[in-house]
This record gives C-alpha cells, sequence and structure tokens, in this order.
C-alpha cells in the first residue's frame, strides 16, 4: 500500500509539472495561477499545495528535469578518469543543441528565461536562480577544461578561464537567438559544425591587450 501511495504521488507530481508547462506556455507565468495548474492537471489544489508551495518552485522542477538530462555528460568531462573528456563535452552539447530543437518542454522552458516581457516574483526568482546556475556552470567548465588539457586534448598554453568564458557565452548567445528567433539559422543541422568550431576556439592561446599592442606594433 505504502508503495503504492509512493507511486501515486510521483504520478500526480508528474501531472502537475506537465500541467504547469503547458498553462505557463498558453498564459505565461505571470498571468498563470496555481488554480489554472490544478484544472489542467484535473487534480485538486491541495494536490499541488502537497508538492509545491507556488510557481516559483514549479518552475525550479522543471528546470531541473533539463538539468537532469545532461548531467551525466557534463560529469564526464569533469572526471579525472574519463579518458576522453573532451568527446564527452562535444557530445554534450552536440545533443543539448539537437535535442532542444526537437523537445517543446526544453523550449518553454528557456522562452520563459529569456522573456522579459514575463514578468513577476517567480519569475524573476527563476532567473536569479539561472544567474546561479551559470556561475556554478563556469566553474565546472573550469574543472572540465582542466581535465581536458591534463588529457593532452588541448594544447598546454591554452587558458581555461578564457575558454570557461568563451563556451558560456557562446552557448548562452545560440540559445536565445535561437529561442527567440528560430528561423534565423537550423539550429539541428548546424550544431555539430558550431560546436567544433567552439572547440577549435579553445586551442588558441590567450591573447592580452599587451600581446595584441605588440604584435601590431
Amino acid at each position: 500500500m505504502a508503495r503504492r501511495s509512493k507511486e501515486e504521488a510521483l504520478e500526480t507530481r508528474s501531472k502537475v509539472l506537465d500541467a504547469a508547462l503547458r498553462v505557463f506556455s498558453l498564459k505565461g507565468v505571470a498571468r498563470s495561477s496555481l488554480a489554472d495548474i490544478a484544472k489542467m492537471a484535473g487534480v485538486s489544489r491541495g494536490a499541488i499545495y502537497w508538492h509545491f508551495a507556488n510557481k516559483g518552485e514549479l518552475l525550479t522542477a522543471l528546470w531541473d528535469q533539463v538539468v537532469q538530462l545532461y548531467a551525466p555528460l557534463a560529469m564526464a568531462s569533469e572526471n579525472p578518469n574519463e579518458p576522453d573528456p573532451l568527446g564527452k563535452m562535444k557530445t554534450l552539447y552536440i545533443s543539448f543543441l539537437t535535442n532542444l530543437v526537437d523537445d517543446p518542454r526544453q523550449q518553454q522552458m528557456f522562452r520563459i528565461l529569456f522573456d522579459a516581457s514575463d514578468r513577476s516574483k517567480d519569475t524573476e526568482a527563476f532567473r536569479q536562480l539561472h544567474i546561479t546556475i551559470r556561475r556554478q556552470r563556469l566553474q565546472s567548465l573550469l574543472v572540465a577544461l582542466r581535465n581536458i588539457k591534463e588529457k593532452g586534448q588541448l594544447p598546454p598554453t591554452s587558458d581555461e578561464h578564457y575558454g570557461a568564458v568563451c563556451i558560456l557565452c557562446f552557448i548562452h548567445g545560440l540559445l536565445a537567438n535561437w529561442i527567440m528567433t528560430p528561423d534565423l539559422f537550423d539550429l539541428k543541422k548546424e550544431a555539430p559544425a558550431l560546436v567544433e568550431g567552439m572547440i577549435r576556439m579553445l586551442s588558441t592561446d590567450k591573447v592580452t591587450v599587451e600581446d595584441d599592442a605588440q604584435s601590431s606594433g
């Protein structure tokens, strides 16, 4: 009986998350209510409160679903025992970008993130959470790039800090541009070449302002 109750609770939680994403997609986060989500899910508001205190917690749980899809590959590129961390990084970003094209759930989460017109305390909290996650991702990329360099897959003179910054900005820029203007380029078709270009960029030595001034002089 206890096992069945746990399964039912997990099923209800999943139904609520699915409904929340549909309601957010139709009405925007700011104009949605927990009552709207309960109606869409076919559950009571009490059932929602059993799992989530507010829309902010729903957004966080929906985002966690996206993160968990790619966590194994991200951790593999940081693992010192992984023989091909650079290959795992390539696979991570190619799969992330190509899967995004086929997954409306992921697309909707990024629309919420990038849509500045949908403003509420919940969306602002979600965006602040994403800022924290980006800071954490920068640190994870530093670990991954050091690991990649130690495996001899990047030149010893490559700079992991600038490499991590470049990856973060490159991927964020691709996402923002494609989510807001999906006809701008064919993300699924071009993802492998775009990621390959990003990886090649990592092999470049750090260039300082002084170096640039000397070379131009």
